[in-house]
């Protein structure tokens, strides 16, 4: 029997990489330092989009056993803000196709409370099937105080209406100049950048030269804003659901933004 034997060092076996490095910032000669900068602006809300959406009662022969069998509704902490529930096991009466003039009552009671008729929007959902429609509705200058008064009003005018009830309510606050608010979120980020870097250097005993800066492609799924300066209510006009409305949230706009900075030492 032939028997062959082969004995490989672990040298061997071993690649031979140079300058092998898996994180950022890539391996170089110059000595450096790299930084994550989180920058974060609220400013005050220009405009907020509420959106109302309603629906009405099903079929007879449908019972409604299970409180999750609802469409889902979103609960106000506040006893002004409850919205109208119907009784679980209770029958629901025919169903009825939503109309603008069903909805008209809320409309009105918007307008009593000082909000313009051209800035309400009332919008039936094509797709019968699913038997709901949206009030629409934008403030200027928004006050959490004022988003609470106009959801209050609705849920209250909505109670009054047979087989009506409030599914949900989102609202979205915006500001008319986007780009001054980018501007200084990145300036925010650079600052928090600089603050660490210089704490680094400090703590290494050397000095900072001009950085490099690099935006993560992450940053590009978060939230932004929008400039809706000059563009009419029905720009909004889509059966998207709108952020979900939290009654304690101030009337604001937040922006975040993340930056890579990196210093050579010396």
């Amino acid at each position: 029997m032939l028997s062959i034997t082969v004995t490989a060092g672990v040298g061997a076996l071993t690649p031979k990489v140079t300058n092998a490095q898996l994180f950022y910032p890539p391996a170089s000669d110059r000595h450096s330092l790299m930084v994550i900068g989180q920058g974060v602006v609220r400013v005050p809300a220009d405009t907020a989009d509420i959106e109302l959406v309603f629906s009405s009662g099903g079929s007879n022969d449908e019972l409604q056993t299970q409180p999750s069998s609802f469409p889902e509704t979103r609960r106000i902490s506040s006893p002004t803000l409850l919205f109208n529930y119907k009784t679980a096991a209770e029958p629901l009466p025919n169903k009825k196709s939503l109309t603008k003039a069903t909805l008209q009552p809320v409309v009105d009671s918007l307008v009593a409370k000082g909000i313009k008729a051209d800035k309400i929007q009332v919008q039936i959902n094509p797709n019968s099937s699913e038997n709901n429609a949206k009030i629409l509705v934008r403030l200027e200058k928004p006050t959490r105080d004022r988003v609470q008064e106009i959801v209050a009003t609705a849920n209250k005018s909505t109670s009054q209406i047979e087989n009506l009830s409030v599914k949900s309510v989102g609202v979205d606050y915006a500001v008319n100049d986007c780009q001054a608010l980018q501007s200084s979120v990145y300036q925010s980020a650079m600052k928090d950048a600089q603050s660490r870097a210089q704490a680094l250097a400090s703590a290494m005993e050397v000095k900072l030269s001009t950085p490099s800066v690099a935006e993560p492609f992450y940053t590009l799924f978060y939230p932004s804003c929008s400039s809706k300066t000059g563009v009419p209510l029905p720009s909004f006009a889509s059966f998207l659901l709108s952020p979900a409305y939290d009654p304690e949230a101030p009337a604001e706009v937040e922006m975040k933004k993340d930056i890579f900075v990196t210093y050579t030492t010396k």
